[in-house]
């Protein structure tokens, strides 16, 4: 009989019983874990909290805002989006980097489109030095 006559399972099953007796010859298996008998020191948990990093956009249910494609995720082209809402709550995930923006989107011909929530760059959003700067209601934040 040789390796031909054989099965590819009878094969893999003959490697592992030839690997299996070389195995100790090969030195001893490593031990699992002990744990230490006697007294264990005992180290006081220290409780680490995380302070949320809540970016600075002055953004404002109402505004309109221009994203570049690059601005936000998931895109598709350049968008106009009608703030609806602004979840800064969830800033705190994406070390506020990022800022959820809930709203409607704004068609090239200016009517209202479809509800879209939107995760956009908090840097492509204007900080409140700069929402003085515009004009109300409407803030141009397209890159160039």
């Amino acid at each position: 009989m040789n390796a031909f006559d054989l099965s590819p399972a009878q094969v893999r099953n003959r490697l592992i019983l030839l690997a299996r007796r070389a195995a100790p010859a090969a030195g001893p298996r490593p031990q699992p874990w002990v744990r230490p008998h006697g007294p264990v020191e005992v180290v006081p948990a220290v409780a680490v909290t995380r302070v949320p990093v809540i970016p600075r956009v002055s953004v404002v249910p109402g505004d309109v805002v221009r994203l570049a494609e690059s601005d936000y995720r998931y895109s598709a082209g350049p968008l106009r989006l009608r703030i609806v809402r602004v979840r800064l709550d969830l800033s705190e995930w994406y070390d506020g980097q990022w800022v959820w923006l809930e709203g409607v989107e704004i068609g090239p011909d200016n009517q209202d489109g479809a509800f879209r929530q939107v995760l956009a760059r908090a840097a492509a959003l204007p900080g409140p030095e700069e929402c003085q700067q515009e004009a109300p209601g409407f803030v141009n934040r397209a890159s160039p």
